[in-house]
């Protein structure tokens, strides 16, 4: 594709590549989803978008977007450095990298902001994204970003010289096969009216080095199925706790029972978020969430939920890890939930780490058999659906584990790959412990009762 811009430059594009482009130019859509296997030019289509945009108009302002500014640089920055790099484009054509203000800087004032997404427990709602003024924006890897704040940055975008010269608003997400939310708005389609999915295949790409392909080729059946051809396969690893089929039809799978629960994950002034959640036996009908509340506030929650609903006291179940035992204290006859503490003993041989582990292979097993459901009813049950299956399909079994016992990964692994605490995915990992306590309590008289020897 030669340049009619202000650069004259002759780039060698892909098929899909200059197909990405095109759509990147036209007055139709808004929303672009670029992507699928590894090798597939996404990165690099975007960067040269956006350079082209940069040099040519003045002012524009246009972002960068993922996890963390540290990751930008070693992608997207690198990505664009190796453009220039390719084409020998002039010095005066070049970027100059504002560290301070994480931005990249034109000499016809042109920018690019270097953004990170990453949740903060104190800004749930992104506010502090809601000044900015974008021409558009582009966001690597955007599986990894939460839906919430995707729809907050395409809100941001038409407010930089658009109308001026006649450019859309566009917003474009590159990905790999994922099982969240992409999954859904491109793959089947179920997105923006104005959006559109590309695929590009690594193949297809005449640029790439052939020793990249062949060590694809080489990998692992699970790796080589998503990134090299064209299979959207998640559950393939073993390790995975939950599959992600079991998790879409826990919002259709029966409802059953009449016993109302309370099960609350707590935390306190904006460490995490507390998390109070109404089971109707199975069936989790709603979650409330709280940033940056005092103890007594919690307390006083639960109660009124309990009174509301006539939830018995020891259907009440409250995480007492750490100094938060002080809010089950306050809650006669509720049951507390340390994670760390020991397994309980049942009639089912089992060898797990701690009480969390074998609640979550509890948990496991019950969505495995469709015999948990959710049915909330609340404001924001869609996002915290989201939520909550970023939580399960980020959950893993732990294989390194010194002692030999059967632990899921620590929590800390989790907020690694979501940038927040799985709270959603706790609550419903604690519900499980009266039905592991019934187990103990109610299955072993059974057990035993069908071995004892007539006389």
């Amino acid at each position: 594709m030669r340049s009619n811009m202000i650069v004259d430059v002759d780039i060698q594009l892909t098929a899909n590549q200059k197909k990405a482009l095109k759509i990147l130019l036209d007055h139709k859509h808004t929303r672009v989803g670029y992507g699928w296997w590894a090798g597939g030019g996404k990165t690099f289509l975007w960067t040269i978008r956006v350079w082209l945009m940069c040099v040519t108009y003045p002012w524009v302002r246009y972002a960068f977007c993922r996890d963390t500014i540290r990751n930008l640089k070693r992608t997207t920055v690198v990505s664009l450095e190796k453009f220039y790099g390719i084409y020998n484009i002039p010095e005066k054509y070049r970027w100059k990298l504002n560290e301070q203000k994480s931005m990249i800087e034109f000499e016809n004032w042109s920018v690019i902001l270097l953004l990170e997404w990453c949740y903060y427990p104190s800004d749930p709602l992104y506010n502090r994204f809601g000044s900015l003024e974008l021409t558009g924006a582009f966001i690597e890897e955007s599986p990894e970003c939460p839906l919430d704040w995707i729809n907050i940055l395409a809100t941001r975008v038409w407010r930089m010289k658009n109308e001026k010269y006649w450019i859309l608003g566009k917003v474009l997400e590159t990905f790999n096969p994922n099982p969240w939310h992409v999954y859904e708005r491109y793959y089947l389609g179920k997105g923006w009216d104005k959006s559109i999915f590309i695929e590009s295949l690594v193949t297809s790409n005449k640029f790439i080095d052939k020793w990249y392909i062949e060590n694809l080729e080489n990998a692992d059946d699970k790796i080589k199925n998503r990134l090299l051809y064209w299979q959207w396969t998640f559950d393939d690893d073993v390790r995975m706790m939950f599959r992600a089929k079991d998790i879409h039809d826990l919002r259709s799978n029966k409802q059953i029972g009449w016993a109302y629960y309370i099960v609350c994950d707590v935390a306190r002034f904006g460490v995490d978020t507390t998390r109070i959640s109404l089971w109707k036996w199975n069936t989790r009908i709603r979650v409330r969430t709280y940033e940056k509340n005092k103890t007594t506030d919690i307390v006083t929650s639960i109660l009124l939920i309990a009174e509301q609903y006539r939830v018995d006291r020891s259907n009440i179940i409250i995480d007492a890890d750490g100094v938060w035992w002080w809010v089950v204290d306050w809650i006669d006859y509720s049951v507390w939930f340390v994670n760390n503490a020991k397994p309980i003993e049942t009639w089912i041989k089992n060898n797990y780490a701690n009480l969390k582990s074998q609640c979550a292979f509890e948990l496991k097993r019950r969505v495995e058999n469709h015999e948990i459901a959710i049915a909330w009813n609340h404001a924001n049950k869609d996002k915290d659906f989201a939520l909550l299956e970023q939580d399960m399909m980020n959950t893993y079994i732990d294989e390194k584990s010194i002692d030999g016992k059967t632990r899921i990964e620590p929590k800390e692994k989790v907020k690694e790959r979501i940038w927040r605490s799985p709270d959603l995915l706790d609550t419903l990992i604690m519900r499980m412990l009266p039905y592991v306590k019934w187990y103990k309590d109610n299955l072993i008289d059974t057990y035993l009762d069908s071995i004892v020897r007539e006389w």
